[in-house]
């Protein structure tokens, strides 16, 4: 299929106004207000109600002002609702005459009256001290550098070895070596998390609880101790998504689309963009368009401005007295199975891939006009030629768990599914930019042997089965360790030279004038186990065959056969991008910079790249144990993959939760409520609600020894609580409690489970318990006899976006 595009057609004729480039934000008692700082009379609403709309009338002048560069998004999670905006950014260059900005700060603000004021006076205090140049008094507040995450690992590596064993590590200093994301966890407060047995039964930390005529009643000291701890937790998770938004390069321009190649914009390359880009963005690429969902429909489509996760490189380079080349390496990263290293591999079953990145080389050529003045090469460029590649994960179901350095990877799927997965993910990537030449980097044997065997399989099965036309697919296999084994990476110009009739074939987008004069026909995916730093070695070298024959062909290319060394300063310049380009990449799915980015940066291997990439190793080992399954999880809630309830659960059991997984479990538990229905309701029922809960399957009994999922369905005649069996698909046994002889339903707070404060919190956890007197029809002596059977509440098998519980009412 096509690139996504955010709105319908009907949609887009609302398009009418311009991107709104900065706004003055103002705090009142109802909500905040953006004005627009180009259009003073255009007004952003963002009520505290959770109303979203915009004003138009006179210019409003307030005493209190916020200066924010745009807005990132709305996200909710369990106490509050938040308004995250871009508060500081720096310019990365031109490209095409517009400026192209990264995300360097970002403000979480709360829509809440009280605790927003006390966050938009801080903004207000740094504004005013950094205005006044005096930063002495300036409000501390955290704040990220792009090149930190690294350097972060590697301090903490470096703390962690200098450790004294003597010391008791049974306190706070004992485990904050581990890492700043978990070590609070361990905090010894008397407001920490309820700790609770096996059994369930807790310790003397745990809120008291009475029977009050319900299941469980919480007294009030336990919500006390369970809205503290949320506190903490949620700051954590408003802290995590800063870091996102703030550390991993976020890109953004005005009047430029970042989401799409020059060629997939086409005619924008001259004329511009004059509407929102809401309008026109790649869904794919736009990374916040989750959380700009209350924009998009509550009428803020001018706010609503696409950040673009990747790298935006730029370099200029003299190239001879009358000609100026600007090259610019642009990456953007798909968000489909965002994640990262270890937590997401391969593909789902939709055909998306982990780290699937699409990087376009541009180059733009100034050459001196008639009248002997210089064109401006960010306005007016003579010619603008462009470059696209791929790159992503192996196409298909497999796993590779993150322990240790070197961890064996496991093919998950069958070979049908996986060729069903391959051919999806292949189809549309046809669909989109044409042919696939697909070049594999994976060793072809070792630990990398089985997925690479794999994939050759799997896109043989494909083509063979004809899901994808054997034309539009060639699979080059090409061994990057061996072939370059004892430091010989220039051996990589032998896979160029492999490659050469493809790359000439392929051709580039080039446009002068008017009208693009060429056009690029079909991309090179490249992979490797990471994408990341083999695979940034082998598209660096590809880009740099295709800027040569550019060149070329642009007629400014002094000595050809001598290739860009025959320009001083443009082949270094190239090398810097691309190496550039590779460290952003792999510090957002692996933490650490680039590995053999020596040989990117200056063509050559040496010892002290080796030392470097030790180092990387232990970084990225450190960082895939302590802070990616929390980083993972937070990732999949800003893309809407997950409710902000998984990222707190993820926080207690330390491991994130594929996308799939609750997708697949939703699936089963509607199919387990469709079945349970079909098998044990009677003939001339009318079900009035069916729902998966828990229950212990037993009589006189009010605890759940083991979490397990039951089915309760109501009808017009009677209640039925259903044991049921996922692997078989079938109901064990079932209990029917005709509503005749049902004496009493009591239903109240019951918690079954103490680790986290969402599960302690008695407006989230429901249990009803129903007495029945025993019926003649259960051969018992004493008819009247009644007896106990609790029910869990947990969620309905199709769980809803807020994440509300389900009530049961008598």
């Amino acid at each position: 299929m096509a690139a996504e595009s955010p709105l319908s057609i009907a949609d887009r004729s609302a398009c009418v106004t311009a991107q709104v480039r900065q706004s003055r934000l103002s705090l009142c008692s109802t909500g905040y207000r953006l004005q627009s700082v180009d259009s003073p009379t255009s007004t952003l609403v963002l009520r505290f109600d959770g109303q979203v709309f915009t004003e138009t009338g006179s210019k409003v002048e307030d005493q209190q002002i916020v200066v924010v560069h745009a807005v990132v998004g709305i996200f909710k999670l369990e106490q509050h609702s938040y308004v995250l905006a871009v508060t500081d950014s720096h310019l990365q260059g031109t490209i095409c005459g517009k400026d192209i900005y990264e995300v360097s700060g970002v403000c979480a603000l709360p829509l809440d009256y009280d605790s927003g004021k006390i966050v938009f006076q801080e903004l207000l205090q740094e504004q005013t001290t950094t205005a006044s140049g005096d930063k002495s008094t300036a409000v501390p507040r955290k704040s990220y550098s792009t090149g930190d995450v690294a350097g972060l690992a590697a301090a903490q590596l470096e703390n962690s070895s200098r450790v004294d064993m003597n010391d008791d590590l049974t306190g706070e200093a004992g485990f904050r070596w581990l890492s700043p994301q978990i070590s609070w966890m361990f905090r010894p407060s008397k407001d920490s998390l309820v700790s609770g047995t096996e059994d369930g039964a807790t310790g003397s930390s745990t809120p008291q609880t009475e029977r009050e005529g319900s299941a469980v009643v919480e007294t009030s000291s336990g919500v006390r101790k369970t809205s503290t701890s949320l506190e903490r937790m949620e700051r954590r998770v408003v802290e995590e998504i800063a870091r996102v938004f703030s550390t991993s390069g976020m890109f953004y321009a005005f009047d430029y689309d970042l989401t799409r190649s020059l060629q997939a914009k086409d005619r924008q390359v001259i004329d511009g963009v004059s509407e929102p880009l809401a309008c026109i963005a790649d869904r794919d690429y736009w990374f916040n368009w989750h959380i700009q969902q209350p924009l998009l429909t509550g009428g803020g489509l001018a706010w609503a401005l696409p950040l673009v996760q990747g790298s935006v490189q730029i370099g200029r380079c003299q190239i001879s007295k009358d000609d100026v080349v600007q090259i610019s390496v642009v990456s953007r990263r798909n968000w489909r199975r965002i994640g990262m290293r270890y937590e997401r591999r391969g593909a789902d079953t939709n055909g998306n891939v982990a780290n699937f990145v699409e990087t376009e080389q541009i180059l733009e050529l100034e050459s001196k006009q008639e009248s002997g003045q210089h064109v401006d090469v960010g306005a007016h460029p003579t010619h603008i030629a462009s470059f696209v590649q791929t790159r992503g994960s192996m196409p298909f179901l497999w796993t590779q768990t993150g322990a240790g350095l070197h961890p064996a990877a496991v093919v998950a799927g069958t070979d049908d599914s996986n060729a069903a997965t391959c051919a999806q993910h292949l189809q549309h990537e046809i669909s989109r930019v044409g042919r696939q030449v697909l070049v594999s980097l994976v060793e072809h044997g070792g630990r990398e042997a089985a997925v690479g065997t794999a994939y050759a399989g799997v896109v043989g099965r494909c083509v063979a089965s004809e899901m994808v036309d054997a034309r539009m697919v060639r699979y080059v296999p090409w061994d990057f360790h061996h072939e370059t084994r004892g430091m010989r990476y220039e051996n990589v110009q032998q896979l160029v030279e492999q490659l050469r009739g493809e790359i000439s074939g392929m051709g580039y987008y080039w446009h002068a004038g008017n009208a693009p004069l060429t056009t690029q026909h079909g991309i090179f995916r490249v992979n490797c186990m990471d994408c990341l730093d083999r695979t940034n070695v082998v598209q660096s070298a590809i880009a740099r065959a295709v800027f040569n024959e550019q060149l070329v062909r642009l007629g400014v290319h002094a000595a050809p056969e001598l290739g860009l060394a025959a320009h001083p300063g443009l082949e270094p310049t190239l090398n810097r991008l691309w190496a550039n380009n590779g460290d952003y990449i792999s510090r957002q799915y692996a933490g650490t910079s680039a590995m053999k980015g020596d040989f990117t940066r200056t063509g050559r291997r040496n010892f002290g790249g080796m030392v470097n990439d030790a180092t990387y190793s232990l970084a990225r080992l450190w960082i895939n144990t302590f802070r990616d399954y929390f980083s993972q999880a937070v990732l999949d809630f800003l893309v809407g993959n997950h409710a902000a309830a998984a990222v707190f659960r993820t926080l207690i059991d330390l491991r994130s939760r594929e996308p799939d997984q609750v997708r697949q479990m939703a699936s089963a538990r509607e199919t387990a409520v469709r079945t349970s229905v079909a098998i044990v309701v009677r003939d001339g029922e009318r079900v009035q609600l069916a729902c998966v809960v828990q229950s212990p399957m037993a009589l006189d009994s009010l605890k759940i020894a083991a979490a397990a999922d039951s089915v309760l369905i109501l009808t017009d005649a009677a209640v039925y609580v259903c044991s049921y069996c996922d692997r078989q698909q079938k109901v064990s046994e079932f209990l029917r409690i005709g509503l005749s002889v049902l004496a009493r339903v009591q239903y109240g707070a019951y918690i079954t489970d103490t680790r986290t404060p969402q599960c302690l919190d008695p407006s989230r956890n429901h249990g009803v318990v129903l007495s029945f007197a025993l019926a003649p029809d259960h051969h018992s002596s004493s008819p009247g006899y009644e007896f106990e059977s609790s029910l869990a509440a947990t969620q309905p098998f199709v769980s809803s976006a807020d994440g509300e519980k389900l009530h049961f009412i008598a």
